[in-house]
Order: structure tokens, then C-alpha cells, then sequence
């Protein structure tokens, strides 16, 4: 058996290690692009299917261009922030934020005549972060879609928040009361939901994620309220 000296050994070894260094780093360059680009087609797709717009990862940047005329970051007091662009505001280190301090990002929509309002959501559920977008009609009070997901909630539990038959709950829900008084969106547990303007029914063993949603939509709504009433129609 040949013997190789520790000179030998240590040149070999440090030579494997940059050879593999360089592979990997050449890899993550050359996907990154991709990776970015499926980011933002899911984006798109998740405030198209808030304003009830199929779409797939084909045709979703089309769609998008469509239906989306207009995106803008504002503060709490209703003011637009420039130079700040919508897609590429944080909305974890927002949260973290006090309120007059966020930015808060807001996509304008036209669809069949009719004008909208989809704000992106986040918050914490059973297991990790939730997040979604909310369309609201140009009144700025009725719902008119919901997009929600999640990285970790419980399957058959939490993690129904993803599906349409809880989404469709929320059509036509409004976050204002009839004295304009801002009340979101509650969701009650099974067996306590009364049905009314404001409130769904939570999912059977997903409580605490049902409770995180709710903050959810309250926290991620609340801060806009001057801009709803700045631009609400009559």
C-alpha cells in the first residue's frame, strides 16, 4: 500500500474542498434566477386567486399584468410612501414594527368593470407563519376573496386554511359594522357560530390556528383603516 505524506494529504483534501465549493456555488448561482422567478409567479397566483382569477403558472405573470393596474406602499395615515415598492416589503419585520412605523403594501385591481383592493396578510398559526391576501370590494368593507396558506399547520386540521371551502366562508363578510366601526373578520370555534356579517365558522381541531387567522386579519387590516376611509365609495 503506497504511503502519502501529510503534505500530500492536506493539499488533496483542501483541493476536494474548493473543487466542491465551487460546484455548489456555481449551482446556487445559475438556479437562483429560477428560484426567484417561481417565487413571484406564486405571488402573482396568490393575489390572483384572492380576486377569484384562475390562473396557472403559465399564464399567471399575463393575468396579473391584466388585472393588477396598480400597486402602492402607504403608512397608517393614509399617505403614500415613494420610491418603496409593493412586492418587496417584508411583512414579517413590518409586523414587528409599531403601526405608524409599517409599511403597508396595497395592489389596486380592476376586474369586469369593477375596482379592488388586495392587501397582503401575515401571522403566526399553530406551528409557524400563515399568510394570505385579502380582496376588498371598492367599498372597502366587503370581502370579495381570500387567499391564505401556511408552511407547517396540522393536515386535516390547520391546514384547511388552504382550502376553498374554508376561503368561501369569508365571501362577502365585511370588516366594517354598520356604524363604521372597524370589527374584522371573527372565526368562532364549531358549535358557538352564529352566522352573521362579520364571522366564519373555525375548523374542527384547528383552533388555535382558526384564533391565529383571526389576529391575523385583524392586525394586518386594522392599519389601513385611514386608507379605507379615504377611498371608499359611496
Amino acid at each position: 500500500m503506497k504511503n502519502f505524506s501529510n503534505l500530500y494529504i492536506f493539499l488533496f483534501s483542501s483541493a476536494l474542498v474548493l473543487i466542491v465549493a465551487a460546484a455548489l456555488s456555481f449551482t446556487a448561482l445559475t438556479l437562483k434566477p429560477l428560484q426567484d422567478k417561481n417565487v413571484e409567479i406564486e405571488r402573482q397566483r396568490n393575489i390572483l386567486s384572492a380576486l377569484q382569477v384562475e390562473s396557472t403558472a403559465e399564464d399567471a405573470e399575463a393575468k396579473y399584468n391584466k388585472y393588477i393596474k396598480q400597486s402602492v406602499v402607504i403608512k397608517s395615515n393614509g399617505s403614500i410612501v415613494e420610491g418603496e415598492i409593493a412586492k418587496d416589503i417584508d411583512l414579517k419585520k413590518q409586523n414587528q414594527k409599531p403601526v405608524d412605523e409599517r409599511l403597508l403594501p396595497i395592489y389596486i385591481a380592476e376586474k369586469d368593470g369593477k375596482s379592488y383592493i388586495v392587501i397582503p396578510v401575515r401571522g403566526t398559526g399553530l406551528w409557524g407563519p400563515i399568510w394570505g391576501n385579502v380582496a376588498l370590494d371598492n367599498d372597502m368593507s366587503t370581502i370579495y376573496g381570500v387567499n391564505f396558506d401556511h408552511s407547517g399547520e396540522t393536515p386535516g386540521l390547520g391546514a384547511e386554511i388552504n382550502t376553498s371551502g374554508f376561503q368561501q366562508q369569508f365571501v362577502n363578510k365585511q370588516i366594517f359594522d354598520s356604524s363604521s366601526k372597524f370589527v374584522s373578520v371573527k372565526v368562532e370555534k364549531p358549535g358557538t357560530y352564529t352566522p352573521d356579517n362579520h364571522t366564519v365558522d373555525a375548523i374542527s381541531g384547528g383552533t388555535i390556528t382558526s384564533k391565529g387567522l383571526q389576529d391575523m386579519l385583524k392586525n394586518s387590516l386594522e392599519p389601513y383603516q385611514t386608507y379605507f376611509s379615504q377611498h371608499k365609495s359611496n
